[in-house]
């Protein structure tokens, strides 16, 4: 058997509770209860992590493009360069930090300039944001 994060966490999460808690009271009992919820949602995020990173990477970068071609920007055109070769959640984070900075910059320039087309981009950068806050959505939290 070959145990991946997720089983391995999940596995973590259930002794936590079951044969753990059971011997404990007051806060080292909430203590518990705590990390097997955040064990449950390294479980849950674990596999899909780097997949929503890379998409969400994807998506700021053609936004800024687009911004950079529909309003004229060079500096967008510049920060729209990139890739995610580099697989690693450290290096997506870091990538997306620098998209999500972009992604601001254009947005704020495409609210103050009037036309259809940067408030058809404006409403297509809040529509990404929305995923992005959707796909980073944890069902197991409860806290």
């Amino acid at each position: 058997m070959k145990p991946t994060v997720p089983m391995v966490a999940t596995e973590l999460a259930n002794r936590l509770r079951t044969d753990i808690m059971a011997e404990l009271t007051g806060f080292r009992a909430n203590d518990a209860a705590m990390g097997a919820q955040l064990l449950d949602m390294i479980a849950e995020r674990w596999d899909s992590e780097a997949a929503n990173l890379v998409a969400e990477n994807r998506a700021f970068r053609a936004l800024v493009l687009r911004a950079a071609e529909e309003l004229g920007d060079a500096q967008a055109a510049q920060s729209a360069s990139g890739d995610d070769e580099d697989l690693r959640i450290s290096s997506l984070e870091r990538e997306n930090d620098r998209l999500r900075e972009a992604l601001i910059r254009v947005h704020t320039l495409a609210e103050q300039t009037d036309g259809e087309a940067p408030r058809a981009l404006t409403d297509a950068i809040w529509d990404a944001l929305r995923q992005s806050v959707e796909a980073r959505r944890v069902g197991s939290a409860n806290f």
